[in-house]
């Protein structure tokens, strides 16, 4: 999640342009007391359900506005965070960690999903256990949640990403690269995953079907709206459960409006969808009550910080808040 496509610089333009509709339209919006919220991510279809979401029109009976930046660059949105140009976004653990490692000032405040074999290790026909893996080429995004993923298999094996060779690239780039020969094994997700695949040969070494817990997407505010205007985060936590329970109920019609946001048919859509899990309102505040999400939080953060993948001391106890959850959970009870 390195490798973006614009830059902390489109991120302002991007706001800047909203910002001057926004004010163009600010009586209508005064009367209907709809409140602007900024959200980015990158195109994954985990993140899917914010689409259905404000195509239902459940953001807007919220009072939510909701703008949608399309930003892969960690830096650029970590930045837009500091200058308070960016309310949230939905990435990994793994990338709330690095932040909040970097000072940036947000909060995890809701699970959004889980990876349950769209992630995972490809290997080369000789690479047939996590042990081949030593002294071997592994193509990945450093500073990333593959990264994490395979720090996280290899420790298993009592081996650190010290006993195999790094061939760091960017996202977009890693299925091309493992296609053209340029490693023995890659690390990324669906669809790259698939697609990496075509290389002759090659083959699923290990995913997070089989390790699941590991690579897990938040939704994460900053810290300050968290903390002055909690409601307004209830309203988009309301918002997205909405649409979880539209796409249970009717997985077949939301495909078919979600599927063009990804360039992929409705039939794509549920196949990729199929490798992940949208956990509902009672797991999730199950997670945070029995302190579940805590443990993952702390258990992917020591292995940033042995990995030097972070040079801080990061705890979930300043980096989670499932409050907010709680009391959305118990209010829809």
């Amino acid at each position: 999640m390195t490798d973006g496509k614009w830059g902390y610089r489109s991120v302002i333009f991007s706001l800047a342009a909203v910002l001057i509709f926004t004010a163009g339209c600010g009586k209508a919006q005064k009367e209907r007391e709809i409140t602007p919220f900024t959200i980015a991510f990158q195109e994954w279809v985990g993140y899917s359900l914010f689409y259905l979401a404000k195509d239902k029109g459940f953001f807007e009976e919220e009072g939510i506005q909701l703008i949608v930046i399309d930003e892969e660059l960690d830096s650029a949105r970590r930045d837009a965070f500091l200058s308070g140009m960016l309310d949230a976004e939905a990435a990994t653990m793994d990338l709330l960690i690095s932040k909040r490692a970097q000072g940036t000032p947000i909060v995890g405040v809701m699970q959004i999903d889980l990876s349950v074999g769209s992630d995972g290790v490809i290997a080369s026909e000789n690479i047939r256990r996590i042990e081949d893996l030593a002294g071997k080429r592994v193509i990945l995004t450093r500073k990333d949640v593959g990264e994490t993923f395979l720090s996280y298999v290899l420790d298993e094996k009592g081996m650190t990403l010290d006993d195999v060779i790094i061939v760091p690239l960017g996202p977009s780039k890693i299925a091309g690269a493992f296609m053209e020969g340029k490693g023995d094994a890659a690390v990324t997700w669906e669809p790259e995953l698939s697609r990496a695949l075509q290389r002759p040969g090659s083959h699923v070494l290990v995913t997070t079907k089989e390790k699941p817990g590991i690579i897990v997407d938040m939704l994460n505010v900053r810290q300050d709206i968290v903390r002055r205007d909690p409601a307004l985060i209830k309203k988009i936590i309301r918002a997205w459960f909405r649409a979880l329970a539209e796409y249970e109920r009717d997985p077949e019609s939301a495909a078919r409006i979600l599927a063009p946001y990804y360039g992929l048919t409705p039939e794509e859509f549920q196949r990729q969808a199929s490798g992940l899990q949208w956990p509902g309102y009672k797991e999730q505040a199950d997670l945070f009550k029995k302190g579940e999400m805590a443990q993952i939080f702390n258990r992917i953060a020591k292995l940033k910080l042995e990995n030097r993948s972070i040079d801080a001391e990061v705890v979930a106890e300043d980096a989670l808040n499932g409050n907010i959850l709680l009391e959305v959970y118990e209010d829809s009870k």
